[in-house]
């Protein structure tokens, strides 16, 4: 049912009183790694949501300074604490080192495998996500319903 394995990726933050921050950031993907004409000019994008196109639809170096850039530096603020999946492209210190230089910050890495296990995201926001997503596509079987559920218009 799902021909596409990953057409976005959505990066909330939540604080460390488990609280879904009002900024995200979302990357779309894309043949190129931007919008055609089209897409640019019909995509609502809401003031909370910082939106990239990329080939691939998963986050890059490009688009994880961006994220850090445009989403994470507006809603922390002088000392705080970052813990971050161990994806190379947004484990690496120096690069946060180069986005927050002067905050009393600290950047902890979840070790490789166990994000499914401790991330917040993970076991709250987006299971929840994939149970819905689960009985939508449940639903759209039993009722033989037209609809590409991997189609971004309907997620």
């Amino acid at each position: 049912m799902n021909n596409i394995t990953h057409s976005y990726t959505v990066q909330p933050i939540t604080s460390a009183d488990s609280q879904l921050l009002h900024k995200f950031f979302l990357i779309l993907q894309e043949k190129e790694n931007e919008f055609g004409k089209r897409v640019d000019k019909d995509l609502i994008v809401p003031q909370n949501v910082v939106v990239r196109a990329s080939k691939s639809g998963k986050s890059s170096d490009e688009q994880h300074r961006i994220f850090s850039n445009e989403v994470l530096r507006s809603l922390v603020g002088r000392k705080f604490l970052l813990f971050l999946d161990c994806w190379t492209t947004q484990a690496d210190l120096n690069k946060f080192r180069t986005v927050f230089p002067h905050q009393d910050s600290q950047l902890l890495i979840f070790p490789k495998g166990s994000t499914g296990y401790i991330q917040p995201q993970d076991q709250s926001l987006f299971r929840s996500w994939r149970f819905i997503h689960e009985k939508i596509e449940h639903y759209i079987h039993i009722n033989r319903t037209e609809m590409n559920l991997s189609n971004r218009q309907y997620f």
